[in-house]
């Protein structure tokens, strides 16, 4: 059990920032590694807006919630669920079974749905979807969920906390891109509070080639996402090492979405490749003394093209988000326990169509 509160990590770097050629580099590491002062208890900064969105929906009168995840978010509305005591019903692709753990011994209120055979995030928004208008249970909103946002957000007040100014520049991994739209919100309260000064920090947002749609659409001048074939967009999300960046939707064109954001900060878009990946993973962990998943990998690469097109100054203040690190340090330290699923479905139309269903809903 992790009894320490949980809160956003931010501490200058030396050695990395030494490696890097940068002044000023802040790293914000929000997963689980007590090296470093980050203790969140499922092992990333998905943690943040977990427990602010149930208290959230509980406050407002709601008593049940449904979300899709691909592993990460599934395991903090989970551990928050079981802390509340809050139904919460949590759709997943079967591939992000193994994901799905606990420090804690997951309680009744949580109800995890497997997709079997899958690896498609975008199947569980759909099955995840179908459940929320075939049995009444309030949707969690994703990026549209302000209490979600709010808690995103908070790695970059603990910047503008610890430092007593924004970074110019602001770097995450991504795939709703909900992080970056966090940080572009949070930043521009922080201005208009008329405590700190501007300019906005410029996000810097990173995918994992070849799936990454924003930075597709982006670099493209698109201000939609392009159009894909569903199987072709499948089959690049199997060929890529950090499947939680995997959204085939991302809130890109909506108002206030991931566009609006890049343009408002004068943003930029990367696509990391899995090998170059596996090299920040081993750097940062050589440099640091801690290691990091797949995402913030992809993160580090981003911040290191950046540098390398000018797009990010060596005398910038930078912000690099390790918004995970898995399961190593905290398999160390605590015993994590299962999430075994509370039902089997294939897809969403199982969900519309099997009458059986109904009974189980109703428990």
């Amino acid at each position: 059990m992790i009894d320490t509160p949980v809160g956003p990590v931010v501490y200058e770097s030396e050695r990395l920032a030494r490696h890097l050629g940068l002044r000023h580099l802040a790293v914000a590491f929000n997963g689980y590694a007590p090296e470093v002062g980050a203790r969140n208890p499922t092992g990333t900064f998905k943690d943040f807006e977990a427990l602010p969105t149930l208290l959230y929906l509980q406050e407002a009168g709601v008593d049940a919630i449904v979300l899709a995840s691909a592993g990460s978010t599934a395991r903090a509305f989970a551990y928050a669920a079981t802390l509340l005591g809050f139904r919460t019903y949590i759709v997943v692709p079967e591939t992000a079974l193994e994901a799905i753990w606990l420090p804690i011994q997951p309680s009744d209120a949580v109800r995890l749905i497997v997709l079997d055979g899958s690896s498609d995030y975008s199947g569980a928004i759909e099955a995840a979807g179908a459940v929320s208008s075939t049995f009444s249970i309030a949707s969690e909103g994703g990026a549209r969920n302000v209490a979600r946002r709010d808690g995103m957000g908070t790695a970059l007040l603990e910047y503008a906390r610890t430092f007593g100014a924004l970074p110019a520049h602001y770097v995450q991994a991504v795939g709703s891109g909900t992080g970056g739209i966090a940080a572009w919100e949070a930043s521009a309260r922080l201005i208009a509070s008329g405590s700190f000064h501007g300019p906005l920090p410029s996000l810097h947002l990173v995918q994992n080639a070849p799936f990454a749609p924003i930075h597709d659409a982006w670099s493209a001048g698109a201000a939609t996402l392009l159009p894909a074939d569903a199987s072709d967009e499948v089959r690049r999300i199997a060929e890529i090492c950090a499947p939680v960046l995997a959204n085939r939707r991302p809130p890109y064109a909506l108002a206030g979405g991931v566009w609006e954001a890049l343009r408002a900060t004068g943003g930029r878009t990367y696509a990391a490749t899995n090998e170059d990946i596996v090299t920040a993973q081993r750097l940062f962990e050589n440099l640091e003394g801690v290691p990091i998943g797949p995402e913030a990998g992809a993160a580090l690469c981003g911040l290191e093209e950046g540098l390398d097109r000018g797009w990010i100054g060596r005398d910038d203040a930078v912000l690099l988000h390790v918004t995970g690190n898995g399961d190593a340090l905290l398999r160390r330290d605590v015993s994590l326990h299962r999430v075994e699923p509370w039902l089997r479905i294939k897809s969403a139309e199982d969900v519309r169509e099997d009458r059986r269903l109904e009974r189980r809903f109703a428990e």
